[in-house]
């Protein structure tokens, strides 16, 4: 998300314990306790109703988010509500079969068996944007609370009533009361939150405002993931569908006015196709009714904008279309090529609106050079006909998610895809499996295994010769390579244990 898009936190050293933000953690404790003695299924039993709800509240859902976000209907419907219930079935069916023990012996300790348990972590709380303002809280949440989590939710205050929305709908599942809720406010209500010390955070928005999450999660420390958004790349090859890809990019440049954290803001084309593709673009572009953009959501955004297309025009930048406000609410869709355009704020920075940068390549080296010279890595799209080549692409991108003949973006829309970038965009995932463990934390317990009687471990003190053999053998034993080597060790660890039981006993 771009740098405009929240209140920003307070620094560290300013952050306040509210008492009512302390009760409120107080009281989700005590609920979680409860909520993670049901098992698994008994949770997805429960949470499953929320699909149910979603579909029967649609459309009063549909109107909330067309009228406080901005997008268009079919977006609340396509991008909001159905990915939310799809993500409700995929979750409520896996996590009985992820959230189960793994056993196994260890090789340096085979008299012993390992149980690996993911448990909840407690409380969660999970601060969240304006721009997918259901379906991203709402994901994560349905983790967290299957993980047997309590979650306290911090909407954005852009889209408070859509927070309110999610709390209703988790209420209609019948869960204890206090495991799920939304605390409204700003970014100092978002500091005292992290002040008030949960069990993680999951925190979507801008990088700046990320960095200020770690610094105050870290002053506990608390454990974060963060989801910062990106400045997403379409890579089009010379041997590319140019029709399909075009209308990729007019559609993934700026649907929801762009304010997408895995839009298309920058596209990487081969020269040799360059005018084609642009000039298609272009003229898609200007057919797209002014309905189907959505508008300006977070009125800061606009300064965004504004310094973006002032920059490129002094750099003497070729708007091809768009660069110019239709009204208050909306930019018309823009896109922006010329000669030194790479080392442009539009280019290098998240504008977050319906700007698309375009830059060529001669190769494919150069291709993803260009590519990973970016703060930022979300995802990433490549068009071509060539398997071969679209999978060296992925192999090489430095990103979270690579698509291949494929808008990155729709990947949100998958609840079974895990969902995070790396370096600028940040780290941790939601949705899949991933996103459903990264709710918990791993148990492990250590047993005796077959109902072995105790004795004296061979390395406790005193140290002696013998033993130094025997931590020799044991290293042979578990790593070497050959098999009569460990083989061989073996034996030798098995008479030195005899010895050292009756010639040389522990402590």
């Amino acid at each position: 998300m771009s740098a405009a898009e929240e209140t920003p936190l307070p620094p560290p050293h300013l952050l306040s314990h509210d008492p009512e933000i302390a009760l409120r953690y107080r009281l989700a404790r005590g609920a979680q306790v409860q909520w993670a003695e049901l098992s698994v299924r008994a949770r997805a039993r429960r949470l499953g109703k929320a699909a149910d709800v979603l579909l029967e509240r649609m459309e009063d859902l549909a109107d909330l988010i067309v009228e406080e976000n901005g997008k268009p209907r079919v977006e609340a419907y396509g991008h909001e509500i159905g990915p939310s219930a799809a993500h409700v079935r995929y979750m409520c069916a896996q996590a009985p079969r992820l959230l189960v023990p793994r056993r196994f012996s260890p090789a340096v300790l085979p008299i012993r068996e390992v149980t690996v348990t993911p448990v909840p972590l407690g409380v969660v709380l999970i601060i969240s944007p304006w721009n997918v303002p259901l379906a991203i809280p709402f994901g994560q949440a349905m983790a967290a609370l299957l993980a047997g989590n309590a979650v306290v939710l911090k909407p954005s205050e852009v889209t408070p009533r859509i927070g309110d929305a999610i709390g209703e709908v988790f209420d209609a599942c019948g869960l204890p009361p206090n495991l799920f809720s939304v605390v409204q406010g700003d970014g100092r209500v978002g500091a005292d939150l992290i002040a008030a010390r949960p069990d993680k955070v999951l925190f979507t928005g801008s990088l700046a405002t990320g960095r200020k999450v770690m610094a105050a999660a870290a002053a506990h420390p608390i454990p974060v993931s963060l989801e910062l958004g990106g400045v997403d790349a379409l890579v089009v090859c010379e041997d590319a569908d140019i029709e399909f890809a075009s209308s990729a990019i007019a559609f993934g440049g700026a649907f929801n006015h762009g304010q997408i954290c895995a839009s298309v803001e920058r596209v990487l084309v081969h020269e040799t196709v360059r005018e084609e593709l642009v000039s298609r673009v272009v003229d898609k572009l200007a057919q797209v009714p002014a309905r189907d953009l959505g508008r300006v959501t977070f009125g800061m955004q606009r300064r965004v904008y504004d310094r973006h297309l002032q920059d490129a025009r002094e750099r003497g930048l070729h708007i091809r279309c768009g660069g110019a406000w239709r009204d208050r609410d909306q930019l018309e869709a823009t896109v922006i090529e010329g000669e030194g355009i790479e080392d442009a704020p539009v280019w290098r920075e998240e504008t977050f609106g319906p700007v698309v940068a375009v830059a060529t390549f001669r190769h494919d080296d150069e291709a993803i050079r260009k590519h990973d010279d970016c703060a930022f890595g979300l995802t990433a799209s490549v068009f071509t006909t060539s398997p071969e080549r679209a999978e060296h692409y992925a192999r090489r991108l430095r990103v979270g998610a690579v698509s291949i003949n494929e808008l990155g973006a729709s990947l949100h829309a998958c609840g079974e895809v895990p969902w995070g970038g790396v370096e600028g965009s940040g780290f941790g995932r939601s949705h899949g499996q991933e996103g459903l463990l990264e709710c918990t934390r791993p148990l492990v317990v250590d047993r005796p295994r077959w109902g072995l009687p105790s004795f004296k471990r061979p390395w406790w003190f005193p140290y002696d010769p013998h033993q130094r053999a025997l931590m020799a053998d044991l290293a042979r034993s578990v790593a070497h390579r050959s098999l009569r080597v460990r083989f061989g060790a073996r034996l030798r660890m098995g008479r030195a244990l005899f010895r050292q039981l009756v010639e040389h006993p522990r402590l």
